[in-house]
């Protein structure tokens, strides 16, 4: 964990949320990517076990086949499609990688890399997939999503919003982009919209396993909306205390198995007041991982033992960011 005096971090909307939405309009956009192919008569076999909704049974099939046919861009393709079904999204990046390679005029094998590489914490790679992807006349929602996280991440707020509403517009059900959405519209102090998005993520996705965050995080956009009219007591930066916090204590958040599961690597970064009473408040979500990530790290923070900074004598509150790390060895 590290507490910088002053950052600039942006959210990464991995979340767990269903994988459907993956397939919405796959059985179109998978015909386009099939046209004029050649497909094996056990490949076919495997795309039909997908098609049906036997994503395990399709994976192990699917996986013999490209083991035996690493040419096979078909079966690469439906793999990575099984695998985001089941949740794996971490390991379908290899899967479009390889379609990709094999088939680059795929446009949607260029939306789906893109969607897996935000998740592999690369948003420059995947910046760049989606944009080939859109040259390529892809029209599903992972490729403007892809750019709505890069441009957040890169400080382009504006073009981050703009990016999650074409999201939206294309897919209503593109939960993810509400997160997104909602994080750019924060840090353009825009916490009326911000909380807007974030109620309607939450109405929607209600189980989400970091739900009990985001509420936690709805509040301090409604309080932000208040404060905006009513000032609190002042909260300071670390550059501005005569004395820093000093942390007493504090506690490593744990990995979730479903993040293990799904390979999800990481950091999750979040901006607290540690209050002149000796407590920490306020924690806003920055950057997050889903799986449970982010509520592990959100309850590690509110755990930290320290002692308060001090100006001219008294004890005075200040807003820290605090980073964790999450990685698979």
């Amino acid at each position: 964990m590290r507490m910088p005096h002053s950052a600039s971090a942006f959210v990464l909307g991995s979340f767990l949320l269903s994988f459907s939405f993956l397939a919405i309009g796959s059985g179109v956009r998978a015909q386009e990517h099939l046209q004029d192919s050649a497909i094996n008569t056990d490949t076919a076999r495997a795309i039909e076990t997908y098609h049906q909704g036997n994503f395990p049974v399709a994976i192990n099939r699917l996986r013999t086949i490209v083991e035996k046919r690493p040419d096979d861009a078909d079966a690469w393709y439906y793999l990575g499609l099984a695998l985001n079904s089941q949740g794996f999204i971490g390991n379908s990046r290899p899967a479009f990688e390889q379609c990709v390679r094999l088939r680059p005029d795929s446009a949607d094998a260029h939306a789906k890399l893109a969607f897996a590489l935000v998740f592999a914490d690369q948003p420059k790679k995947a910046l760049a997939t989606a944009q080939r992807a859109l040259e390529l006349g892809d029209h599903s929602p992972e490729s403007h999503y892809a750019i709505a996280e890069a441009s957040l991440r890169a400080g382009d707020n504006l073009k981050a919003a703009e990016e999650s509403e074409t999201t939206l517009r294309i897919d209503p059900n593109f939960t993810f982009a509400l997160i997104t959405r909602s994080l750019a519209h924060y840090h353009l102090k825009q916490y009326s919209e911000a909380a807007a998005s974030m109620e309607q993520f939450l109405a929607v996705s209600p189980d989400d396993m970091d739900s009990e965050s985001w509420r936690g995080q709805l509040e301090e956009f409604r309080r932000l909306v208040y404060s905006a009219s009513n000032p609190g007591p002042a909260i300071f930066t670390a550059t501005e205390v005569t004395t820093k916090a000093r942390v007493l204590a504090k506690r490593e958040p744990q990995y979730s198995e479903p993040a293990r599961k799904a390979g999800v690597t990481g950091k999750v970064v979040l901006r607290a007041v540690f209050s002149d009473e000796g407590e920490v408040k306020h924690i806003v979500i920055i950057r997050a991982l889903g799986y449970g990530l982010t509520t592990q790290s959100v309850r590690a923070a509110r755990q930290i033992r320290f002692t308060p900074a001090m100006m001219d004598g008294r004890p005075v509150s200040v807003s820290l960011q605090l980073e964790y790390n999450f990685n698979l060895y």
